[in-house]
């Protein structure tokens, strides 16, 4: 067993299911705006966050900070 919170977990998805997985399980949810789904979509379905390019899951892994909502587009 993990000792990992839920709320410390990231789920990085591509569509409104995907969010709305990751918003019920208490997991920190972030859109990708590269995949499936439009960024409205995924915006509406929960996205606590929202990355443009791959990389920016690098910037969130690294710092605890960058788990804040900005549904900023």
């Amino acid at each position: 067993r993990l000792s990992i919170s839920a709320g410390d977990w990231i789920y990085v998805g591509d569509s409104d299911t995907d969010m709305k997985t990751a918003r019920a399980a208490g997991f920190f949810a972030v859109g990708a705006a590269w995949g499936f789904r439009p960024v409205q979509e995924l915006v509406a379905a929960g996205a606590q966050r929202i990355f443009r390019q791959p990389e920016e899951i690098l910037e969130l892994l690294s710092t605890r900070s960058c788990f804040q909502e900005n549904r900023a587009e």
